[in-house]
């Protein structure tokens, strides 16, 4: 069951290769477009054709990828709430990313603790599950190496935190793929015939932090159906309009059944040295799981590159 703590937290490392059918037909049959864009289809621009670019979309995975193998800086605040909204204990702490060829390391800065953060501070072991997984995911412990011009999610038969990992990486890589979850799998789908249903689907044209012209797909849930036909509450994706590169991307999932989670996150992207790196992240999550108490954990990191 600890399983579905990773369905909101990523890491990267694959060729994105196994896609959805196509149901691009389907889609662009039911799809939404304000002025701007239904001006643009008169002029050449394909929904069909913009719906499999957001399928099989590699760029926001590439930018995660590159951020493996770049110095940076990173201000990190995590934070973990009670019940009434009060923060309950926290971790500040800015990182440095050191590369050595295609090998990287980490060094604390600075961290400032409040609360009772870990359950053993001298050792770092995590008394809650979320904070330790943020730890797992977006901090480097001891010297890792790697490829940079080979990005994989790993094909091979995985088991326990790797499996897990690699599952989420679909998610957030792929987004409408149907990950191996149990329970709620299928439910991520969205592109699938048998969820369309489900959703309303938009083509937007908007600009990207009052510089950059996108086009933004987004998917919303329906609401006059049940909640748990769907986990996909929202999704959002900005599209440079001349390079179609992903410059950000927003998320609302939600399930309320054997499993009770509520979480957002917000990821958005920059360009350094021509290639595109994670900016920023928020990350806000309220889950509870058979078993487990109840975590309410809250989470940004702002990355600073040379």
């Amino acid at each position: 069951m600890k399983f579905i703590y990773f369905i909101l937290l990523f890491l990267v490392t694959k060729n994105v290769s196994a896609q959805t059918p196509d149901v691009g037909d389907d889609i662009s049959a039911i799809v939404f477009m304000d002025s701007f864009v239904v001006t643009a289809s008169k002029r050449g621009f394909d929904t069909k054709d913009f719906i499999d670019i957001v399928q099989k979309d590699e760029s926001f995975f590439r930018a995660f990828h590159n951020l493996r193998f770049i110095n940076h800086i990173a201000n990190n605040e995590v934070e973990v709430y009670t019940k009434k909204g009060l923060i309950k204990t926290s971790n500040y702490h800015q990182t440095e990313q050191i590369m050595d060829g295609n090998c990287r390391t980490m060094q604390y800065l600075s961290e400032e603790i409040t609360g009772k953060y870990f359950k053993n501070k001298a050792k770092r072991k995590h008394r809650y599950y979320t904070t330790q997984l943020h730890d797992q995911v977006f901090l480097t412990h001891g010297k890792v190496c790697g490829e940079p011009e080979n990005p994989r999610i790993s094909s091979e038969n995985l088991s326990g935190i790797q499996k897990h990992i690699n599952e989420l990486k679909k998610l957030i890589f792929q987004p409408g793929k149907e990950v191996d979850v149990p329970f709620i799998g299928g439910k991520t789908a969205i592109f699938k015939e048998k969820m369309l249903k489900y959703y309303d689907f938009f083509i937007l044209s908007k600009t990207y932090k009052d510089q950059t012209d996108c086009y933004v797909f987004r998917a919303v849930a329906k609401q006059q159906y049940s909640s748990s036909k769907t986990i996909i509450k929202y999704l959002e994706t900005y599209f440079d309009k001349t390079t179609f590169q992903v410059l950000a991307r927003n998320y609302h999932l939600k399930y309320n059944s054997l499993f009770d989670f509520d979480v957002k996150m917000k990821v958005e992207l920059t360009q350094k040295k021509g290639k595109y790196y994670p900016a920023f992240i928020d990350y806000s999550g309220n889950w509870k799981i058979p078993t487990k108490k109840r975590e309410l954990v809250d989470f940004s990191i702002n990355f600073d590159y040379e």
